[in-house]
């Protein structure tokens, strides 16, 4: 039997936002309403999937087992009701063990919030489960075994966990737009979404390699790893920069959005400055200090509505490092699944 349960409301779901991530906590209350809502309620499912994949006590075939039947019901727009009860049970068992107080309780809201997902229109609705349905079978192929050995390996790592964000974040904003503003969206956001990612890579590269994890290949040549993060720097900062592209391709009457895509890219230069500036010193992970993410919240609204603006303080925070630019749509075209089959995904893992 079906137990029938309200959607969150928007509160709840701002609420539960708020108690899982600090960062977007901040970022996403800058979008316009609808987009705000929609952004919200991708972030909380995808925070779900990410709960389990993450969780230190759950067994590796559980929990991977437990990601492809949640890929598969986001797939199909989550319309089976007696699944996605089974699912949440599931999960709240899985995680039980490992996973914070905050964590619990929006896996135990996990038919919530899907039940807000499926108030919203049907363009906005699909775009948000292929989202869903390709981060979560990523993270199972991730926990199944990955091995990172070159740049490929790089993009197809961050594609899963964040590019596919990008395209997510890409249909959205385009919505009710004409085809050259998504197609250019669209070649710009698995990009966009690898910036953010590699930034978290540099970032936490000591604490994931003292649990034994690595995401980034080994030195070439005898560059050694300052000569690798180095690299990964210059990569980064080019990748940042078709970020930057993204934010300028979104058109400005949406300056929520643009403004919510200035705040992430601009705190990400700040990082990789950091980062730079660190090199291999031992020690937290650095991190941008309150005052600089406070002169960002003072010029999000300038530069959301100027190009100039925007790409001035681009320069003045983007990382001091000569870029290494690739070609945005070509990454895509490669390491994307947005529209292939992920029946043919999902068999692999």
């Amino acid at each position: 039997m079906v137990e029938e349960r309200h959607p969150l409301t928007e509160e709840e779901q701002s609420r539960h936002l708020g108690q899982v991530s600090r960062t977007f906590a901040l970022t996403i209350p800058m979008l316009p309403g609808e987009l705000r809502d929609q952004v919200a309620n991708a972030y909380l499912l995808c925070r779900i999937a990410d709960t389990v994949e993450d969780d230190p006590v759950a067994g590796a075939e559980e929990r991977i087992a437990w990601l492809k039947r949640f890929s598969r019901a986001a797939a199909r727009s989550f319309a089976d009701p007696l699944e996605l009860q089974a699912l949440e049970a599931a999960g709240l068992g899985l995680v039980q063990g490992g996973a914070r107080e905050a964590e619990l309780a929006l896996m135990g809201d996990l038919g919530r919030v899907v039940g807000r997902t499926l108030t919203y229109p049907v363009e906005a609705r699909g775009t948000l489960c292929r989202g869903v349905a390709l981060l979560a079978a990523g993270m199972a192929r991730a926990l199944r075994g990955l091995s990172i050995s070159d740049r490929h390996d790089v993009d197809l790592y961050c594609y899963f966990v964040a590019g596919v964000v990008g395209e997510t974040l890409a249909l959205l904003f385009s919505s009710g737009e004409g085809p050259g503003v998504r197609q250019r969206l669209l070649d710009l956001s698995v990009s966009f979404g690898e910036g953010l990612q590699l930034t978290n890579i540099l970032k936490d590269r000591a604490e994931d390699a003292a649990r034994g994890a690595r995401f980034l290949p080994p030195p070439a040549g005898g560059e050694g790893e300052a000569g690798l993060l180095r690299r990964y720097a210059a990569l980064t900062a080019g990748h940042l920069a078709d970020a930057r592209d993204f934010t300028l391709a979104i058109p400005r009457r949406l300056h929520g959005a643009r403004a919510f895509c200035f705040m992430n890219l601009a705190m990400a230069n700040l990082t990789v400055r950091r980062i730079l500036a660190a090199g291999d010193a031992a020690g937290q992970p650095p991190k941008i200090s309150h005052a600089q993410v406070g002169a960002l919240l003072a010029l999000r609204g300038l530069a959301a509505r100027s190009n100039l603006a925007l790409r001035t303080i681009f320069s003045l925070t983007a990382p001091k490092v000569a870029m290494i630019a690739r070609d945005p749509a070509a990454l895509r075209a490669e390491v994307s699944w947005w529209d292939r089959d992920l029946e043919g995904l999902l068999a692999n893992v």
